[in-house]
C-alpha cells in the first residue's frame, strides 16, 4: 500500500500508535480532549431576518452569535402550511474544499452556488437540495454556516501574506482557504491549545441549543451530514446526549486505515491532537450511546479504504449490539457522495425516530 510517510512509514510504530478499539474516555471527558474551548455563550443575540415561500416550504433567515468572530447565518426550513412545532433536524453542510459557501450547498431557494461550484450539489448530493427534501417530509430543518465556512469564513483579504506568497499569488479563494486551514490556522490552534474539531463542535452545540429554543421546533432534534458534515454529526453525536438520532454519511473508518494515504486529503476536524491515544474514530459512535445511529458508507469512497470502513462498521455494530442500542450501517456502491437513494433511506430512518 502506498504510504504518504514514505521512508518514514515506520514512524507510527516508533511512536506506539495503537488507537484502542473501545474508548478509554467517557462522553463527559471528550470535550476536554478536544482542546481549549471558548466559554459557552448565555446570550446568543438571535436575530430573525426575511422569510419567503419556495417550492412548498417557508424559509426564514436566522442568525446568532457564538461569542466570538462573525455572526452565524442560518436558514430555517418549514413545510409551508405547518402551524405546530415540528421535529427538528440540524443539517450540517459538507467540507468539499469549498469554504466561501456553507448552507447554500444543501438548500435551494436561500442563496445560490455560482456556476463554477455547481459540481458540489451535482456530485455530492444527487443534484438536488437535500435540506429542502427533508423539510418537505414534515421536519423543521436548520442549516447554518460552520466555523470557516460562509458567514463564518476568513475572507480573501484576511489571508496571511506569507501564504499568498507561498502559493505564488492570490489564487482563487477556495485554494487559499483550504491551505489556510492546513498551513496557518492549525498553527494558531496549536498555540491556543485548541483543535478544529473542538471549535466546529462548539459551533454545532451552540446551534443545537438555538434549535432547542425555537418555537417552530419540538425537543426532538436530530442531526445529519455528509463528509465533513458527517464528521461533525459524529462529534455532536458523541458530545450532545440530548440528540434524538444521528445520521452520518461518508465519514467513518478506523484511524489505522487512514495512515497509508488518507490523512493528507482529510480536514483537521478528523484529527484532534492526541485523541487517538484515547479512542479510535469509531469511538465517536460508541461515545454517543444510547442515541440511535445510522451510518452510510460509500464503498468506492476516494477518502477511505473499504477495509477501514468495514472494520469500523464491525466495531460499532458489535458494541451497539452488546449494549442493545440501535445501530444501522449500510454500504453503497458509490463514490464519496450522498445520492438520492441514500438520502431517501436516511430521511425515512429519521422519520421513524422523530
Amino acid at each position: 500500500m502506498k504510504n504518504n510517510l514514505s521512508s518514514f512509514s515506520d514512524l507510527p510504530a516508533a511512536l506506539g500508535f495503537n488507537p484502542p478499539e473501545t474508548p478509554k474516555i467517557k462522553r463527559d471527558e471528550l470535550l476536554s480532549s478536544l482542546g481549549t474551548l471558548p466559554k459557552f455563550p448565555t446570550d446568543f443575540k438571535i436575530e430573525r431576518g426575511k422569510n419567503w415561500l419556495h417550492d412548498g416550504l417557508r424559509i426564514s433567515e436566522i442568525s446568532w452569535s457564538v461569542g466570538y468572530g462573525p455572526r452565524t447565518q442560518g436558514l430555517l426550513l418549514l413545510p409551508q402550511n405547518s402551524t405546530e412545532p415540528l421535529p427538528a433536524v440540524l443539517f450540517l453542510h459538507s467540507h468539499d474544499d469549498v469554504k466561501e459557501f456553507g448552507k447554500e450547498k444543501v438548500v435551494d431557494g436561500g442563496g445560490k452556488l455560482p456556476a463554477h461550484l455547481s459540481w458540489v450539489r451535482e456530485i455530492h448530493y444527487g443534484n438536488r437540495a437535500p435540506a429542502n427534501e427533508l423539510a418537505k417530509k414534515g421536519f423543521a430543518v436548520l442549516v447554518f454556516d460552520a466555523f470557516l465556512w460562509g458567514s463564518r469564513r476568513f475572507t480573501l483579504e484576511d489571508m496571511p501574506s506569507r501564504l499568498i506568497e507561498l502559493l505564488g499569488g492570490k489564487q482563487e479563494y477556495e485554494t487559499l482557504a483550504v491551505m489556510h486551514e492546513s498551513m496557518a490556522l492549525s498553527k494558531y490552534l496549536s498555540l491556543f491549545g485548541a483543535t478544529l474539531a473542538g471549535l466546529l463542535n462548539f459551533d454545532d452545540r451552540v446551534a443545537f441549543t438555538i434549535a432547542n429554543s425555537l418555537p417552530e421546533m419540538t425537543k426532538s432534534i436530530s442531526v445529519i451530514g455528509l463528509s465533513g458534515g458527517g464528521a461533525r454529526a459524529l462529534l455532536l453525536h458523541a458530545t450532545q446526549p440530548e440528540l434524538k438520532a444521528t445520521v452520518s454519511v461518508g465519514a467513518m473508518a478506523t484511524y489505522e486505515s487512514m495512515l497509508g494515504e488518507h490523512v493528507a486529503p482529510h480536514s483537521w476536524m478528523f484529527f484532534p491532537h492526541g485523541l487517538a491515544e484515547k479512542l479510535d474514530w469509531p469511538g465517536m459512535a460508541i461515545l454517543g450511546d444510547p442515541t440511535p445511529l445510522y451510518i452510510q458508507y460509500c464503498e468506492n469512497d476516494q477518502l477511505f479504504t473499504v477495509d477501514g470502513m468495514r472494520t469500523a462498521d464491525s466495531l460499532i455494530s458489535r458494541y451497539y449490539s452488546e449494549s442493545n442500542i440501535e445501530y444501522r450501517g449500510d454500504f453503497f456502491q458509490v463514490k464519496h457522495s450522498f445520492t438520492v437513494e441514500m438520502q431517501e433511506l436516511a430521511f425515512d430512518w429519521l422519520e421513524q425516530h422523530a
